[in-house]
């Protein structure tokens, strides 16, 4: 019985990877592939996916937009698909949550564990990719899904005031229900620290089954402040809250990178 079992295992894990092979070989750019990063920091091993546009090799002397991707067990093929589709020139980094099952999510992802992910990171996770891939340092944008928005909103009042790692901070249907104390104290501290924010908040929502109205709480709140810089979107969908990704990218990545070309 065990070994039918491990047959059945092993039988999986070359489905996955079949699939994988077919999925990458539609492509007119290139899914480099799934790679594994163990933080020191976290103490958390983490897997990640990297895409690069169809005219990555032959530009040898361009820097590419980037946009990191988290919760990428589920969301980077969507972000490729559509990436890849329109023909734009960004490459799509989507990290997993961690180890499949760990529910990694709810800690790294959630204040105040999000604090410590960010470190991970700023110094660990961002350095290596930056170090094999050529960047556009001025055009990156960070996106996050539910919890995971809940950290990229959290990433937009810890990032540095004076040269912010991203241009681009996108957040869909964020429960910011989860812990508002410790949100609302980030935006004051920053706010002490330097009244300007020179970056892009796109905010998006699920109605009426997702976080529509928290999320237009938090965002009127956010605007009350008349944070000088600081250019927040916002568009809600009726859609369900497992939707919104689906519902939320096409619009989004237009406004940020234009339309197809």
């Amino acid at each position: 019985m065990t070994s039918l079992f491990g047959c059945g295992h092993l039988q999986n894990e070359n489905k996955n990877e079949v699939d994988e092979a077919v999925w990458g070989n539609s492509l007119k750019g290139e899914y480099v592939g799934k790679s594994i990063l163990k933080s020191k920091i976290t103490g958390i091993t983490y897997p990640y996916h990297i895409y690069l546009p169809s005219s990555y090799k032959q530009n040898i002397d361009k820097n590419y937009p980037i946009i990191y991707v988290l919760d990428g067990q589920w969301n980077f093929k969507t972000f490729v698909n559509n990436i890849d589709g329109k023909n734009r020139d960004v490459i799509v980094v989507a990290i997993e949550e961690g180890p499949e099952g760990s529910d990694r999510r709810t800690i790294d992802y959630r204040l105040p564990g999000a604090m410590t992910y960010l470190e991970f990171f700023r110094q660990e996770f961002m350095p290596l990719i930056e170090s094999i891939y050529r960047i556009d340092a001025n055009n990156r944008s960070f996106n996050g899904v539910s919890f995971s928005g809940i950290i990229t909103t959290a990433l937009l009042f810890l990032d540095d005031h004076q040269q912010p790692l991203f241009k681009n901070y996108i957040a869909y249907d964020a429960p910011y229900w989860d812990k508002p104390k410790l949100m609302q104290d980030l935006i004051e501290k920053r706010l002490q620290i330097d009244d300007r924010i020179n970056s892009n908040l796109y905010l998006t929502s699920a109605f009426p089954l997702g976080n529509h109205l928290v999320v237009m709480d938090f965002k009127e709140n956010l605007e009350q402040f008349d944070i000088p810089g600081l250019n927040i979107h916002h568009e809600w969908y009726m859609v369900h809250h497992n939707n919104i990704l689906s519902a939320s990218i096409e619009d989004t990545l237009e406004v940020i990178y234009g339309k197809n070309k």
